[in-house]
Parts: structure tokens; sequence; C-alpha cells
């Protein structure tokens, strides 16, 4: 793969910002995706659910209300908090403050004994994780030009499942199969190990425009430019808009299904401990190779091209599934999910970059994610939880038939997101010159 970008000899001998892709800046920025995406395999994932459902006998919808009411919170956070950022000019001191946060919160669910307090516990971690996010990936800009996002993101988010593949073989030895709940002390030891490089590599440039020192004029500033925004969406930033709708319908139904992966292989056939692993285990790998293949894709054919590509095929493979019910399916759902999982996290974080003017980026990546979250509270407690609920808890269909309409329902939201795409163009709206330095 070319690393660097296209220059003649003269220019690269006198600028020592040639970019590389294996930089150090580059490198630390993508190793906090291996740190972050190890929290969200094993608490959203992989272990806090099944723990939660099967081992303390909770129903379905408990950890579906649990992810909407923190969804609920950070839509007043997630906006206001990155247009702080975006006052200041800075994301990393945030980053430090929320990665902290979470980490201390995934801490204690390793020792709470009391499931209602583990729910709350578990909420407040994954809110911190996700404003550790909204600050995360605008750094973007800030590690590599934008000619060469697509491969720095795939390089991230493909960083970041290889290091769900080692954590989950990790947890998979250490973890007795009878208390899921040991699972949490060293994924927080983990988090926190690798989310370290980023704070000592990556340097933010100075803004550019003067920042108040007031705080009160900051968060003043901030509330405006919210208001500001909301204000003129329709008209200023409406591709931003639709692209935002678009992505809470797509993310949606790839993170339902992820999150109740192991939960639908215990209903639909009799997978051992060791399956459901090997199940997830190849979703990584096939979500770490979508990854870097898809960054390449992105530099080449762009951003929209990628993500409705990927969408077709986890639209297909979620049908197929619902249709046949087939327990032997479940060995290509996990792989073709977490295809689709490298692929939308590689193009569509690029794709709002294109999206967004650079002085709005913390605002505009705290609403990214804030769609994110709210979708993956959405669609648990509604298009799984809530078909579960009115089909079996409510109704005579078993719960193995239950949960093929879910499934047919997340194939549903999929399509529904890929139809928003369509009018949507991926060309890069607006001037971007925030990467600076290619070595720390």
């Amino acid at each position: 793969m070319d690393t660097t970008v296209a220059t003649s000899p003269d220019t690269a001998s006198r600028d020592p910002r040639v970019f590389r892709l294996f930089s150090r800046p580059v490198v630390a920025w993508a190793f906090y995706d291996f740190a972050n995406t190890i929290f969200s395999f094993a608490v959203i994932t992989r272990y806090f659910n099944e723990w939660v459902i099967d081992q303390q006998g909770r129903p379905d919808w408990h950890v579906g209300v649990m992810g909407f009411i923190v969804g609920l919170v950070l839509i007043a956070a997630m906006p206001a908090l990155g247009a702080i950022s975006d006052q200041l000019g800075r994301r990393l001191p945030f980053l430090a403050v929320f990665t902290t946060l979470c980490v201390l919160a995934t801490v204690s669910l390793g020792m709470i004994s009391s499931v209602t307090a583990a729910l709350v516990m578990a909420g407040f971690a994954i809110f911190a994780f996700q404003l550790s996010l909204s600050m995360y990936d605008p750094l973007l800009a800030t590690v590599a030009p934008p000619e060469h996002h697509g491969a720095v993101s795939g390089f991230g988010v493909g960083l970041g499942y290889v290091g769900v593949l080692i954590a989950s073989i990790l947890l998979t030895i250490i973890v007795p199969e009878n208390d899921l709940q040991q699972a949490f002390l060293p994924t927080a030891i983990l988090f926190a190990v690798f989310a370290v490089p980023i704070f000592i590599f990556v340097r933010e440039r100075r803004p550019q425009r003067a920042r108040t020192s007031s705080t009160g004029a900051i968060v003043r500033g901030a509330l405006q430019q919210v208001v500001r925004t909301a204000r003129h969406i329709r008209s200023d930033h409406r591709a931003a808009g639709r692209f935002l709708i678009a992505r809470f319908l797509y993310v949606d139904a790839t993170a339902t299904v992820i999150a109740y992966m192991t939960v639908y292989m215990g209903r639909v056939g009799d997978f051992s401990k060791g399956d459901k692993t090997a199940v997830l285990g190849l979703a990584m790998v096939s979500a770490a190779l979508s990854a870097f293949i898809c960054g390449r894709l992105v530099e080449r054919v762009g951003p929209k091209r990628v993500l409705s590509g990927i969408l077709v095929l986890a639209a297909t493979t979620l049908l197929i599934a619902a249709a046949t019910g087939s327990p032997t399916l479940v060995w290509v759902l996990g792989p073709a999910i977490g295809a689709t999982l490298g692929g939308v996290a590689t193009s569509d974080r690029v794709f709002m970059m294109r999206l967004t003017p650079p002085e709005l980026r913390g605002e505009f990546f705290g609403i990214y994610n804030l769609v994110g979250k709210l979708s993956s509270g959405i669609g648990p407690l509604v298009l799984w939880g809530g078909t579960i609920w009115l089909l079996h808890d409510q109704g005579s269909a078993s719960v193995l038939d239950a949960s093929r309409v879910a499934l047919a329902m997340l194939a549903l939201a999929a399509i529904a997101g890929l139809l928003m795409l369509r009018p949507l163009s991926d060309a890069p709206r607006f001037a971007d010159d925030e990467w600076q330095v290619a070595e720390a």
C-alpha cells in the first residue's frame, strides 16, 4: 500500500510533513480504536447482555431500557460538549476525561453484586464511552490529510478489530463460563493501557481564530453554536442532516444484531461457549479485513459506494437468516455482520468528515455519535425487544420465530438507511487543512 502523499522527489526531500501511514501520531490514533473497540466488544456485545439476561435472569428489555435512557441523556450532552470543544479548539483533554471515566466505571462492573446497580454503572460507562468517541473521531483530521482519511480510518478500525480478536481469546481463557462478570476488570485494564499512546504522540494544532478564556463565554458560545446549527441545518447543512438520518437507520440494524448475536445463537441452536466465541471471533476477523480493504476502496471510489455496498451485504444476509432460521447460517451471519461493522465504521466516518466544516466538527461528530447511540438504544428496545415482547411474550410465537422476525425488521432498517443515502454526494465540501505534522 502506498503510504505517502504523491509528490515529487524534490518536494518530498524538502518537506518534513510528507504523510506516512505508520508515523507515530497515526499509529497512536489507531491504537485508540484498538482500545475502545475492546470495551465495545466486551461490555456492549459479548458479556454484559448475556450476563444480565441469561445468568441473572433479567428480560431482554431491561438492557434495552438502559440503552434508551443513556441515549436520552446523550441528546443534551453530546452536541453541547462537542460545541464546547469547537469553541476551545481542543479534543484531547475531553478525550482524556471521558476515557478515564469509562475505564473506572468498567472496573466497578466487575465488583457490583446488584444487577440494578450494574445496569446503572454500565449505562454510565457507555455514556462516557460515547462521549469519548465524539472527541476521538474528529482527530482523524489532525493525524492525516483529507486524501488519506480513508486509509487511516480503515487502519484504525481494522486495528480495533484485531484488538478485539486478541481480547476475545484472552477473555475466553480467563473468564469462567458460569461467571461472565469476571470479564469486566480485564476489559478496563486493556482499554486503559492501549488508550495511552494517543495522549503521548498526537498533538493538536493551535486554533487559528481567537478563543475566549471565560468559562461562561465558552458555554454561551457553544449553546449559540448548537442553536445556530439547528436553525440552519435544513439550508446550510442539509446533506449532513440527511446523512445522519440514514446513519440512524443502518446503525440501528448493525448494532442491534451484533449486540444480540450470542442471545440469538442460544435460541436458534445448541451452541457452546466456544462456538459463540468462535462465531464472534470470525466476525472480528471479517471486520478487520473489511476495514483494511474498505479503507483503500474509500480512497479510490469514495465512501458512499463503499458504504452502500456493505449495507446491501448486511440486508441480504439478515433476510436470508430470518427466512431460514438455520443454525448453520449463523456461521455466515457472524462474518457478514462483522464485514458490515468494519466497512461501515471505516467509510461513514470519512463520509461525515467530507460533509462537515472543520470549525463545527466537534458538534457534528457529537451528533454523529449521538445518532449511533440513540439508534443502538432504540434498536434493541423497539426492533428487537419490542418484536420479541409483541410476538412471543404477548403472542403465541416461539421465541425463535419472534427472533427471526426481529432479524427481518433489522434488514428493513438497513435498506431504509441505504435509500436515504442515494441522493447524497460524497465529494469534499469544505477546505480542510487541520493536518499539520506527520511525526510527533
